[in-house]
């Protein structure tokens, strides 16, 4: 079911990648700091800064995600030792 969810709205988001491309047409002039070029299509500007985005927030997502994973698990082992002093008589 899972399997067929996450299909479902890959379909969906290639679909609406497709579509922006095809219905914005117009040419575009874009300078970059390193780069620049002319008349390239504006859906597929969109499109490729919407995937760089999106990437970029996965990947940071991610490594703020393992960052507080870790803190949460400090804290946690922390207490577990404050706990077994304590226990142990403040060794």
């Amino acid at each position: 079911m899972l399997s067929l969810l996450r299909s479902a709205l890959l379909t969906l988001m290639l679909a609406t990648g497709l579509w922006l491309v095809v219905v914005n047409r117009q040419p575009v002039d874009i300078n970059l700091l390193l780069w620049s070029g002319q008349g390239i299509n504006s859906g597929m500007a969109l499109l490729v800064a919407f995937i760089v985005g999106a990437l970029s927030g996965l990947f940071i997502g991610l490594d703020l995600y393992q960052a507080l994973k870790l803190k949460g698990r400090v804290l946690l082992l922390r207490r577990e030792l404050a706990h077994l002093r304590q226990h142990l008589g403040g060794r």
